[in-house]
C-alpha cells in the first residue's frame, strides 16, 4: 500500500510539472507544436525502452487494440496536447491547470448523455464542488484581465480530453488500457513528428535540449510508468484520488519557478476542485473495502 501511494504521488507531481516545462519552452521561443513533439518523441523513446526492459509483456497488443491506439494517438491526443500548449501562451500555468480540471464534469455529462450513466448523490455533490471551484478560478482570471483566447483554448482542450477519456473507456477492458495507452504515446510521437520533425531539436541551445528531454522524461515517461505501477499496487480508485496532487503541484511550481501570483480566490478554487475530485473516489474506496471484507 505504501509503495503504491508513493508511486501515485510522484506520478502526479511529475505530471504537474508539464505546464512549467511548457511555459519555459514558450519563453525560449519554442512553437507549441515543437513542445508537443519534443514531449512525445522523447517520451515514447524513453517509455518504450523502459517498458521493454522491465515489463515487455505490456508491449504485446492485439491488432484491434493497436488500431484503437492509432485512432487515439494520431487523431485525438495531438489536438488536446496542442490546445493545452496554446492555452499556456495566453494564460498563467496555474490558471490553465485549474480550468483544465473541469474535465470530470464534462466527462460525466458525456457519460450521462451517451452511455446511460446515472449519477448518484455523491457524484452530483462532487460536480457542484468542481464547478464552484472552476467558477472561482474563472472569476480570478477575468479580474486579472487575462487573454480570452487562452480561456477558449483550455476549454477546448478540456472538452477534447473528456472525449478522449470516454473513448478510452469504451475502447478498452481490463489491462488492455495499459497496453493501448503505451501505444497511444507511440502513435502520438509519430503523428506530431510528421508535422514538426524531430530534427528541429538540433537547432536548440543546451537549455532547449534540457527542456525537450525533461518534457519526455518527467511528465511523460516517469509519470506514466509510475502511474501504471501505482494502479497495479493499489488500484485505480486510490491512484485517482492521490492524483489530485497534480494541480496543486502546478500551482506551487508556477508560484515558485515562474513567479506567478497566487491569491486567496485562486487558492479557494483549487481547494474546491480537489475536494470535488476526491469525493467520488472515497465512495469507490469504501465500496471496494466493503466488498473485500465480505
Amino acid at each position: 500500500m505504501a509503495r503504491g501511494f508513493i508511486y501515485s504521488i510522484i506520478s502526479a507531481i511529475c505530471l504537474g510539472s508539464l505546464a512549467i516545462f511548457a511555459k519555459t519552452g514558450l519563453a525560449m521561443g519554442m512553437a507549441p507544436m515543437q513542445i508537443v513533439q519534443y514531449r512525445f518523441f522523447f517520451g515514447a523513446l524513453l517509455l518504450l525502452s523502459w517498458i521493454g526492459a522491465t515489463q515487455p509483456h505490456l508491449l504485446r497488443i492485439r491488432p484491434k487494440g493497436l488500431l484503437k491506439a492509432a485512432v487515439l494517438g494520431a487523431g485525438i491526443y495531438p489536438v488536446q496536447s496542442w490546445l493545452f500548449i496554446k492555452a499556456l501562451q495566453h494564460l498563467p500555468a496555474s490558471t490553465t491547470s485549474l480550468i483544465y480540471y473541469l474535465y470530470p464534469v464534462v466527462t460525466t455529462l458525456i457519460a450521462v448523455i451517451f452511455t446511460g450513466l446515472k449519477p448518484n448523490k455523491t457524484i452530483y455533490q462532487s460536480l457542484l464542488l468542481i464547478l464552484a471551484g472552476c467558477g472561482l478560478v474563472f472569476y480570478n482570471a477575468f479580474t486579472q484581465a487575462v487573454d480570452i483566447r487562452g480561456i477558449w483554448f483550455i476549454l477546448a482542450c478540456m472538452v477534447t480530453f473528456s472525449i478522449y477519456l470516454t473513448l478510452v473507456q469504451r475502447f478498452t477492458k481490463n489491462d488492455e488500457a495499459q497496453r493501448v495507452s503505451i501505444w497511444v504515446i507511440f502513435f502520438m510521437a509519430a503523428a506530431v513528428s510528421c508535422i514538426s520533425p524531430p530534427t528541429t531539436i538540433l537547432s536548440q541551445p543546451l537549455k532547449g535540449w534540457g527542456i525537450a528531454i525533461g518534457l519526455g522524461l518527467i511528465p511523460t515517461a516517469v509519470a506514466i510508468s509510475l502511474l501504471y505501477r501505482a494502479i497495479e499496487k493499489i488500484g485505480s480508485a486510490y491512484a485517482a484520488m492521490f492524483s489530485t496532487v497534480e494541480p496543486v503541484t502546478t500551482v506551487l511550481l508556477a508560484t515558485l519557478i515562474l513567479d506567478e501570483p497566487m491569491d486567496i480566490i485562486q487558492l479557494a478554487g483549487m481547494v474546491l476542485i480537489i475536494t470535488g475530485i476526491i469525493m467520488p473516489n472515497l465512495g469507490l474506496i469504501r465500496e471496494k473495502t466493503i466488498v473485500s471484507a465480505k
